[in-house]
């Protein structure tokens, strides 16, 4: 159900998503399987970095 804001009431579904880093590009898992996100945006001056 959507709130008259326009975003959805419930949070839940968002936690199974991907974080944003702050260059806008979702950061992938990291190769180790350890549950980190890392930027893989070679312009962003995060790149590599945990999000």
């Amino acid at each position: 159900m959507t709130g008259d804001d326009g975003w959805d009431e419930a949070d839940d579904e968002d936690e199974q998503r991907a974080p944003i880093c702050a260059c806008g590009v979702t950061a992938l898992p990291a190769e180790s399987g350890s549950g980190r996100f890392i930027c893989e945006n070679p312009d962003c001056d995060a790149f590599g970095d945990e999000v």
